[in-house]
């Protein structure tokens, strides 16, 4: 059922004013203004903000008109998608070739790429913009009265893409459907690697054709191969996000993990490039036999050409031959894997929050807080740690806590449990400490010796400023007692001690673990991206 439309030729007082600013403005009375018409404010408010953005805003009319088929694009919108490709390719300059360009978020020229790449993450991250995506479009020379106004910009076309949609409103412009953009080849961007600042370079040529083929060892060069496609794709998707370098990339996927097989692909353009990969993982332990897990990057510069579908056919075909029940994937939420794996039968299972602790006391907690914090007596409990295998002595206690992960909140994810013995927790430091990383344990110990709670921290191979949080858990029998805070003090305290060079943490939490989350943001960690857990349940069609 369609909103109403109000008819210029029947509009009286004020509404028929505002058709009169529309045609000054637009040249037309379109559609969307009449159902827009339905409340005189709305089509006031937004003629104004058009009228003036326009004429007292610094951004070009191509760069504009870029952002509004970008974010047409971005939401499906048909009606707006037509609206700014007829404008702006009749009324700014913009070539065929650029608006097609503009609708997958990329052009030429470096400042409008810098434009179009913070546009897409306003809307794709609903203006959780990362810290390193505004630094990336200050670099490229945007001043933030300019960033402001392209967030403005993003609003007032989501505005008028979700009224389009809801009103069903019938397109009165030459038509052009979300659908059909693959069909019309793209500019493409020069690669970040190669970008210089006031210049541009060749566009790249798109791939003939791409061939998957699986990797059964890997070679430093395989390890190089997949560094590429990963930086290339996560500079895109998650800006600021750390990479891990090559070395570290050859040491995660030679070597095994621990209670799992891993498969591999490298998806190649027909002069060798690599443009894909895909690591599936393949859980062995019992209880979690029925599971597999699915990394998959696509270089952006050669998305939407096949290589992302061809190693996701490979990833399922070999699911089904490992007798896989479920299939979970991590990816930026709201992000182009997500959609991507919506398209083919993923479904959001868990939502995640990222968070990130500056050592140096800006994010919150100061030094004399944590410390006094960390230096709280529990009475019945101490503090102990360790790096890398746990001591013998509290293997066995260790072995329990662990299996208290058991219930930690996972939304919707078939995960599974693990069952932990004293040999589990021994393998899982050894694959730490193979891959050339080092673990770092602070616990709480009772003193009837269990082990009530315990921090893990992975400090990765080279020594880098940021950090990552591995489990942190409390036994059931001893919550209440503020021990999740007491031992994740505690380890911050030790790293600052005994790692002066580590800078960040970084740790995820389910949106429900509301408890962990209390914990993180006393301590000071600040939220700063969000992921989701995706998952195909491989008993029903893939899609």
């Amino acid at each position: 059922m369609s909103l109403h439309t109000v008819e210029p030729e029947t509009a009286t007082g004020e509404t028929a004013a505002l058709f009169t600013a529309t045609h000054r403005v637009l040249g037309v009375v379109p559609n969307l203004a009449r159902v827009m018409a339905n409340s005189p404010a709305v089509l006031k408010g937004y003629l104004g903000a058009v009228t003036t953005l326009s004429a007292e805003g610094t951004l070009p009319a191509e760069v504009r008109e870029s952002i509004a088929l970008l974010v047409a694009q971005e939401n499906g919108s048909d009606y707006c998608l037509s609206v700014h490709a007829f404008r702006g390719t009749r009324t700014t300059g913009l070539s065929a070739a650029g608006a097609t360009g503009a609708r997958r978020g990329e052009a030429d020229d470096p400042r409008a790429a810098a434009v179009l790449e913070l546009a897409a993450s306003a809307v794709r991250d609903r203006g959780a913009v990362a810290d390193g995506r505004l630094a990336a479009a200050r670099r490229a020379g945007l001043t933030d009265g300019q960033i402001v106004e392209v967030i403005a910009h993003v609003a007032l076309n989501v505005f008028t893409n979700y009224l389009a949609t809801a009103a069903r409103a019938e397109v009165d412009w030459p038509l052009v459907r979300h659908t059909d953009w693959t069909k019309t080849p793209p500019i493409r961007s020069a690669p970040r690697s190669r970008r210089t600042t006031g210049s541009t370079t060749k566009a790249t040529t798109l791939p003939a054709s791409v061939h998957v083929s699986p990797l059964q060892q890997v070679s430093a060069a395989d390890a190089l191969a997949w560094h590429q496609v990963v930086a290339a794709s996560t500079a895109h998707d998650l800006p600021g996000v750390p990479v891990p370098d090559p070395e570290r990339i050859h040491a995660q996927l030679a070597r095994p993990a621990l209670g799992s097989h891993r498969l591999m692909w490298l998806a190649t353009a027909a002069d060798g490039v690599p443009v894909g990969v895909a690591a599936l993982r393949v859980f062995t332990s019992p209880g979690q036999d029925h599971l597999a897990e699915l990394e998959l990057h696509v270089s952006p510069a050669h998305r939407r050409l096949g290589a992302g579908s061809r190693l996701l056919s490979a990833a399922l075909a070999a699911c089904r031959a490992e007798n896989r029940r479920s299939l979970i994937a991590t990816t930026a939420a709201d992000g182009p894997g997500e959609a991507f794996g919506g398209r083919r039968g993923f479904r959001r299972a868990l939502a995640l929050t990222h968070l990130v602790l500056r050592l140096d006391g800006t994010d919150g907690a100061d030094g004399p807080d944590l410390l006094r914090i960390a230096d709280a007596e529990h009475p019945g409990y101490r503090l102990t740690g360790w790096t890398g295998t746990i001591p013998d002595g509290l293997a066995t206690a260790f072995a329990a806590a662990k299996s208290a992960m058991n219930d930690m909140p996972m939304g919707d994810v078939d995960f599974g449990s693990v069952a932990w013995d004293t040999d589990r927790v021994r393998a899982m430091a050894r694959v730490v400490a193979d891959r050339g990383d080092t673990l770092l344990t602070v616990a709480a110990v009772h003193d009837s010796g269990s082990l009530a709670g315990y921090t893990e921290i992975v400090i990765p191979r080279g020594a880098p400023p940021r950090v990552q949080q591995y489990d942190t858990a409390v036994v059931p029998e001893h919550r209440g007692h503020g021990l999740g805070l007491w031992v994740k003090a505690a380890m911050v305290k030790r790293l600052r001690a005994e790692h002066p060079g580590v800078v960040e943490i970084e740790t995820d939490n389910a949106d429900d673990n509301v408890h962990m989350l209390a914990v993180n943001h006393r301590l000071g960690f600040r939220s700063y991206r969000r992921t989701c857990e995706l998952q195909l349940d491989l008993d029903a069609p893939a899609g």
